[in-house]
C-alpha cells in the first residue's frame, strides 16, 4: 500500500512543476516514483529474514539514486528514440526526461526516508538506518492530499470517475476500520474526504492546469512541514522526559509517527534493561487524558536470547530491530519459543518486526538456516 502514496506523487509532480508533459515523461516520473521497491523482486519471496535484510538497500541509497537515475533515463531515451521517432508531438527531450527520471525517483527515497521504517543512504559503505519518523509506511494524510491533486487535474470521464471512487472507498474503509488509527483521526481523515469530495465535485474539470498541481504539492510540502515541527516539539519534551528518569544517561530516544495523527507521537525511551513507550502531544495540550507509560524487560541478556543473537537471524535482527526486546513463551505444542519483537511496531503478539525460534532440549534456540540471507 505504500507505493499508492509514492505513484500518487508520481502523477502530482508530472501534472505540476514540467507543465505540459508528454506521456513519455508521465511514464518517468511515475515509474520512476516505483523504481526503488524494484528490491522487492529478491527480498519478497523466500523469508522474512530475507526481507529484512534486502528491502530498503542499495536501491534507496544515494548510490542507487544515482545508478537507478542513469538506467531508467537510458531506457526512457531509447524509448523515445527507437519507439517514438515517427511520432513527434510524443518526443520528449533529453534534458526533461533526465528531470522526470531523477525527481520520479529522489521523491521516493525522500518519502521513504522520511518515515518510520527509515532507509540506509550511504551504502554499500554503511548500513546504518537513518529515520526521518515525520510519518508512518502509509500515511492517510499523504493519500488524500496527492489523491485529490490528481484528481482535479487528470482528465474527465465516467471511467476516470467510477475507477476513483473504487480507489477512495478502498483509501476509506482501510483507514475508517484500521484499529492503529485513534477514533478522533478517523472521525477527522472523514470530514478531509468530505470536504475533498465538495471541492472536487465543484470543480468538475476546471482545474486542470499545473497550477492546481503545484498547489496540491506545496500543500503536501505544509503538511510535512507540519509533522517536522510538530516532531521537533514532541522531541524536546521526551528528551526531557528521558533526562528525569533515574540512572544512567546511555539510553536510545525516539520519537515515532502515530498513524494518522500529526500532532501525537509515540515515545521510546530504551536503555540496556528495558524499552519504556507511550504517546505524547507535540504541546501538553494534545496529551491524551489519562495517558501513561508503560515498560518492556529487554532481557537481551538472557543465555537463549544472546544464543539467538549470534546467529544468521540474530545478525538480521540486530541490523534491523530498531529497539529489539526478547520473551521466552510456550508455544501452542508445549514447546518454548524464545522471541525477539522491535517496539517500534510490535509489542505483543505476532505482528511485523518479529523472530521466533524453538528451543531445543539444551536451551539454545534451533536456527533454520535457510531462512538466512
Amino acid at each position: 500500500m505504500e507505493n499508492v502514496s509514492h505513484t500518487l506523487a508520481g502523477f502530482a509532480l508530472a501534472r505540476g512543476g514540467l507543465g505540459k508533459t508528454t506521456p513519455l515523461a508521465t511514464t518517468a516520473l511515475v515509474g520512476g516514483a516505483n523504481l526503488p521497491d524494484i528490491d522487492l523482486a529478491w527480498s519478497s519471496f523466500r523469508s522474512a529474514l530475507v526481507y529484512d535484510h534486502y528491502h530498503r538497500g542499495w536501491t534507496h541509497s544515494i548510490l542507487g539514486f544515482l545508478v537507478l537515475t542513469s538506467l531508467w533515463w537510458l531506457t526512457l531515451l531509447a524509448v523515445d528514440r527507437w519507439l517514438l521517432s515517427g511520432r513527434t508531438a510524443d518526443r520528449t527531450s533529453p534534458g526533461s526526461l533526465l528531470l522526470a527520471a531523477a525527481l520520479g525517483i529522489g521523491s521516493h527515497i525522500l518519502m521513504d526516508g522520511a518515515n518510520s521504517y527509515g532507509i540506509r543512504p550511504f551504502l554499500p559503505w554503511s548500513d546504518r538506518w537513518a529515520y526521518g519518523d515525520l510519518w508512518v509506511v502509509v500515511d492517510p494524510w499523504l493519500w488524500l492530499i496527492l489523491g485529490a491533486t490528481v484528481y482535479l487535474t487528470r482528465e474527465g470521464g465516467r471511467r476516470r470517475n467510477l475507477a476513483w471512487i473504487v480507489g477512495a472507498s478502498a483509501a476509506a474503509i482501510v483507514v475508517l476500520t484500521a484499529p492503529v488509527v485513534p477514533v478522533s483521526c478517523r472521525l477527522a481523515w472523514a470530514g478531509g474526504l468530505a470536504v475533498t469530495i465538495a471541492i472536487c465535485g465543484a470543480a468538475r474539470g476546471q482545474w486542470r492546469g499545473p497550477l492546481t498541481a503545484n498547489m496540491g504539492v506545496a500543500l503536501f510540502v505544509l503538511y510535512a512541514g507540519l509533522c517536522a515541527a510538530s516532531h521537533h516539539a514532541a522531541q524536546a519534551r521526551i528528551a526531557r522526559m528521558a533526562t528525569a528518569l533515574p540512572g544512567g544517561t546511555s539510553r536510545q530516544v525516539a520519537t515515532l509517527p502515530h498513524p494518522g495523527d500529526p500532532l501525537r507521537w509515540e515515545w521510546i525511551i530504551a536503555d540496556a534493561s528495558s524499552v519504556r513507550h507511550g504517546v505524547i502531544g507535540a504541546l501538553p495540550f494534545f496529551d491524551l487524558a489519562g495517558a501513561s507509560g508503560a515498560v518492556l524487560a529487554r532481557n537481551l541478556d538472557a543465555p537463549a536470547v544472546e544464543a539467538l543473537l549470534k546467529t544468521c537471524a540474530g545478525e538480521v535482527v540486530s541490523e534491523f530491530f530498531r529497539f529489539p526486546f526478547a520473551t521466552i513463551e510456550e508455544g501452542p505444542d508445549g514447546g518454548r519459543d524464545v522471541v525477539v519483537r522491535d517496539a517500534r511496531y510490535t509489542r505483543q503478539g505476532r505482528g511485523f518486526a518479529v523472530y521466533s525460534a524453538r528451543l531445543g532440549a539444551d536451551g539454545r534456540p534451533i536456527i533454520n538456516r535457510d531462512e538466512c540471507p
